[in-house]
Order: structure tokens, then C-alpha cells, then sequence
């Protein structure tokens, strides 16, 4: 009797593990990366931000001004990933623009859903009330209606 009770248990937890693991992974519908691969880097925009993702899953987005603040205090105008020790952080232009003006645009990029893109161990998403959210080498950065949050 108790060897049904263990297998029963078993299988319930695999269920409910698999349901949930369909649930947990549900996002925005993510695009193939081939059409915005220029030299080796992934160029795309959202609205008015343009960002790019590197080979080398460095990623990274330029802001209009008035948009992001770093901490909540500072003003910046570009959020980067491109080193694994290092939490998402603004570069202050000083390796250049990450992305390119006049990139493709993620699709519904103003839609509810949005839609992500991932390229080089780095996945970003756009939409949802015209944010974005960029996750690689175990960081992340978001910012838009809701605020910045960097990690």
C-alpha cells in the first residue's frame, strides 16, 4: 500500500510540476533573431528605444532622455549587461550607442504582450505599457511606465 501512496504522490508532483512548468514559462511570443542580425549583432528598437545584443551576449539599450533613472536619482540614457561580475549599468555613451536608429521594431511592441527576442544567451522584451526587459550573463534591467529596476 504505501509503495501505490509513494508512486501516486510521484506522479501527482510530476503533474503539477509540468502544468506549472507550462504556466511559469508563458511570455510574449519571441521572434527569430535572423532578420536583425547586422555584422554579428542583433539591432532592434521598441518604440523610441533602440537596443542591440551582441555575439558575445553583452546587451544593451539606448534611452531618450527623460525616461530611465539609474537608482531612481540619476538620469541616464543607456542601460548595459556586458560583464557577469558587474549588475546591468549605464555606460554614460562612453563605448558608444548600443543600438542602431532605424532598426526593425519587435512586433507589437505597443501591444499588451509584446514580444521578445533572444540571441546569444540574451533575451529581451518589448511591450506591455512600453517597457522592456533584457536579461543575460545572470542580470537583468527594465524600465518604462513602471520605473527602472537593474540587478
Amino acid at each position: 500500500m504505501r509503495a501505490r501512496t509513494y508512486i501516486g504522490a510521484t506522479i501527482a508532483a510530476l503533474a503539477m510540476t509540468a502544468v506549472g512548468a507550462g504556466v511559469a514559462n508563458a511570455g510574449p511570443p519571441s521572434v527569430d533573431p535572423t532578420p536583425y542580425l547586422v555584422n554579428g549583432t542583433a539591432y532592434f528598437s521598441v518604440g523610441s528605444v533602440d537596443c542591440g545584443i551582441q555575439s558575445n551576449g553583452d546587451v544593451g539599450c539606448d534611452i531618450p532622455a527623460g525616461i530611465a533613472k539609474w537608482y531612481d536619482v540619476i538620469p541616464v540614457t543607456d542601460l548595459a549587461i556586458d560583464l557577469p561580475f558587474l549588475p546591468a549599468h549605464p555606460t554614460f555613451g562612453l563605448l558608444g550607442p548600443h543600438g542602431r536608429p532605424g532598426s526593425l521594431g519587435l512586433p507589437d511592441s505597443y501591444g499588451d504582450s509584446g514580444s521578445s527576442i533572444t540571441y546569444a544567451g540574451a533575451t529581451c522584451s518589448g511591450g506591455g505599457r512600453g517597457g522592456i526587459y533584457c536579461t543575460s550573463k545572470g542580470h537583468s534591467f527594465s524600465f518604462g511606465w513602471s520605473g527602472t529596476q537593474t540587478t
